[in-house]
């Protein structure tokens, strides 16, 4: 996109700007300000991510020196310009809505016709004439009697002045053609201009306007994105003619939004051509530096598009990215809702505000026994609860001791994912068995945040886990708004108190949200990816914090846990108090070797055999797609009067099979990793074929493994590692459920 840079300038400085919509510009400066600043065009309009390099580059402290002095008219502060009166000589002042408002660059809160904007080209028509640079700064009206730089006696001070533009940028991030840099021009503006061509227009619809920011807070979007916004908000007026630009103008000069590009560059010196400067380029929506160059019609030139986020809308340097400031949170004096007045020791009657935080509730009873959570459980809510207490915003203390994490790639623009200066945000790990309850667990914090005021996102990697948690939430929290996003939801443009989101659609948001529960940490595609976890930062407002969930943490997770830097909770048991079943390793040849002898090992026949007389259903995981159908294929001829089916990433009736084995109308399900979470069965057994895969890691056997004995009526399923070999992987995981139950029964949990 294409934008207008000017500057507002006066006697002691050029305050360099971008523009959507010039009018509006012209009508806050010279309404504000009247004859006391001068708007100065940089002509042509040039695509945003050159402009916002030229800005910087002219606003640098060796351009500012070189840029004349202006010598203006002054008026008191009260000074108000005169109001516009028709004119047959210049009939834009009779077709042109007028709105006058004389504030200090407040928003206007008159309610008149919201019919506001002239068309995009009537700026342009208005004032025709373009004048050279060197032409420009000569203006005795702009250098001033005292410094006529016409009359310089040293020809070297005046090729200082006039030639510093071209010399200066030409090391721009990112680059700008030099053809372009060698036509700009500059064109000054006055009052007096200005208000003899009428051009006072400036939002009006306070209502439209509020609206708009509302909708806008917390949010980072691409300008496609915002007009989809903008029709889903039941806010269509603003699509006509144009008009969403002056609004959004008007809202960046009031400081409610922020406008920039879509990849941040600079200027970088890469071994081992270190002499030579590189443009190095990231994302600002993902973090990604991960780039595709084509020709763009906007810059001129060949333009970097981000590759990583390219299926969320295609990110350029020339792209503008508009970013909602977040909305200040309510009151939490006044969601607690209690007053206490007491007299201070000056004898004077003070009213003092209770918040949750500032009164001792012991265990913070009031927050957990609404849940019926059993005892574990509650150990682990008041764990975290006294984290949020002691990290709320304005405790910086312990906001600076919990810190835990590393920055992403690109942290500038993740600065959000910060609590308090230049620390990591503020993190909280559950450390909870498969089957734990990790939902319910979270209920406590919720409803602790939710009471002061705060928002909150839930973000999970899958979409099916969006989907059951809605319904859940929404029976919990009645009366509180609960949005669901996803990929082709219907609610991505709606905000709420709560939002549950998948880890993609965190990359829409900017400082958003106070709280942000990430659930399962460890899977994909939320692990190992720099870009998912660059977005989640990005939507923690500043002073927010994190809690993680995970029954399998990452190593480094359970290294900074172990070490003290990350504070955490552990939950070992189910929610029924019974211990995990531990894996029993069968000693079989690998599951290619039986295929080819079309007959199952007698020791693996028999455990399958054993589980279905109990009246189990089976779930037989596979390391590969491709021996998903063969094996379906063998067990059918063993078991001609079971149903059995098989499923993977790339079944696409994956959905209707699964249903078919949660209503037990299946009895065998062989399936890949795919299903090693999020499926829960009442009474299910467990075989792991090739279990010393390579493909199968410790905590991908632990998820497997957690999906047997999850309900109350058949606690003590079983689960199988059959392989050739005993791996590793397979040890460690059977270490880390016995460890579990070994922590359980230490601490009481497990019933007798």
């Amino acid at each position: 996109m294409k934008v207008q840079v000017y500057a507002a300038a006066d006697e002691n400085d050029w305050q360099w700007h971008i523009s959507l919509a010039m009018a509006v510009d012209f009508t806050y400066w010279f309404e504000r300000l009247g004859r006391s600043v001068r708007i100065v065009l940089l002509e042509p309009p040039v695509s945003i991510g050159q402009a916002l390099a030229l800005i910087d580059a002219l606003s640098s402290p060796s351009c500012k020196k070189r840029l004349p002095p202006i010598t203006l008219e002054k008026h008191p502060s009260s000074y108000s310009p005169p109001l516009l009166k028709e004119d047959p000589h210049c009939p834009e002042i009779n077709t042109l809505p007028i709105h006058r408002s004389y504030s200090t660059g407040k928003r206007s809160t008159s309610q008149a016709n919201s019919d506001l904007f002239a068309p995009s080209d009537a700026i342009h028509s208005n004032f025709s004439s373009s004048d050279s640079l060197s032409d420009f700064l000569q203006e005795q009206t702009l250098t001033g009697p005292t410094e006529d730089l016409r009359h310089s006696p040293s020809p070297e001070i005046r090729k200082h002045t006039f030639s510093f533009l071209p010399e200066e940028l030409t090391r721009l991030s990112p680059p700008v053609p030099t053809e372009l840099i060698q036509s700009l021009t500059f064109r000054s503006i006055d009052y007096d201009k200005w208000f003899t061509y009428g051009l006072s227009v400036f939002p009006d619809n306070s209502i439209l306007y509020d609206r708009l920011i509302e909708a806008l807070h917390g949010r980072s979007l691409l300008s496609e994105e915002v007009l989809r916004l903008l029709d889903a908000s039941d806010m269509t007026e603003l699509l006509e003619n144009g008009t969403w630009k002056a609004y959004i103008q008007a809202a960046y000069l009031n400081g409610d939004i922020t406008l920039t590009n879509g990849l941040q560059s600079k200027r970088i010196r890469k071994f081992p051509a270190f002499w030579c400067l590189q443009t190095e380029y990231r994302c600002k929506r993902c973090g990604s530096g991960k780039l595709h160059f084509t020709p763009c019609y906007h810059c001129g030139t060949d333009c970097p598009y981000c590759e990583e986020c390219l299926t969320m809308g295609r990110v350029r340097s020339c792209t503008l990215l508009i970013k909602g400031n977040k909305q200040n949170g309510g009151d939490e004096e006044e969601a607690f809702g209690t007053s206490d007045v007491k007299e201070n020791p000056m004898g004077r009657v003070s009213h003092k505000k209770l918040t949750r935080e500032s009164v001792n509730i012991p265990d913070m009873e009031v927050y957990l026994t609404p849940w019926g959570l059993s005892p574990a459980q509650t150990a682990a809510s008041k764990e975290a609860l006294a984290f949020l207490s002691g990290t709320s915003p304005g405790n910086s203390p312990s906001s600076e001791k919990a810190a835990g994490g590393a920055e992403p790639p690109g942290s500038d623009e993740g600065s959000g994912g910060r609590a308090g200066s230049g620390k990591s945000a503020p993190s909280f790990l559950i450390w909870a068995v498969t089957g734990a309850g990790k939902t319910e667990m979270i209920f406590p914090l919720l409803q602790y945040e939710l009471a002061h005021g705060r928002k909150i996102a839930i973000a999970t990697p899958r979409r099916d886990v969006v989907l059951e948690l809605q319904p859940r939430l929404t029976r919990a929290f009645e009366g509180r708004s609960i949005v669901t996003l996803y990929g082709g939801g219907s609610q991505t443009w709606e905000s709420g108190d709560i939002t549950i989101a998948t880890t993609h659609q965190l990359m829409r948001f900017a400082h958003a949200f106070d709280a942000v529960i990430i659930d399962e940490i460890d899977a994909f595609p939320y692990l190992n990816s720099a870009a998912l976890e660059f977005a989640a930062r990005k939507a923690l407002a500043p002073g927010g914090r994190y809690v993680l969930l995970s029954a399998t943490p990452p190593r480094a997770l359970q290294h900074e846990a172990a070490s003290g830097r990350l504070p955490h909770v552990t939950v070992p048991v189910r929610f029924h108090r019974h211990p995990l079943p531990v894996p029993k390793r069968v000693p079989v040849p690998s599951l290619r070797r039986i295929l080819r002898s079309g007959a199952l090992p007698q020791t693996l026949r028999k455990r399958l055999e054993g589980s279905l007389e109990r009246g189990a259903q089976l779930f037989v995981f596979v390391p590969e797609i491709k021996l998903v159908d063969p094996l379906v294929g063998l067990l059918q001829g063993l078991w001609p009067d079971k149903v059995i089916a098989g499923t993977s990433s790339k079944d696409r009736e994956r959905s209707v099979k699964v249903t078919d084995f949660r209503g037990k109308v299946t009895d065998i399900l062989v399936t890949t990793t795919i299903l090693e979470r999020g499926v829960t069965v009442p009474k299910t057994d467990v075989f792991i074929l090739d279990a010393d895969s390579s493909l199968f890691n410790e905590a991908a056997l632990v998820q497997m493994a957690g999906r047997a004995g999850r309900s109350k009526d058949d606690p003590r399923g079983l689960v199988f590692f059959a392989g050739p070999e005993n791996t590793v992987s397979q040890r460690g995981a059977v270490r880390q459920i016995r460890k579990m139950n070994r922590t359980a029964r230490r601490r009481g949990y497990l019933l007798k």
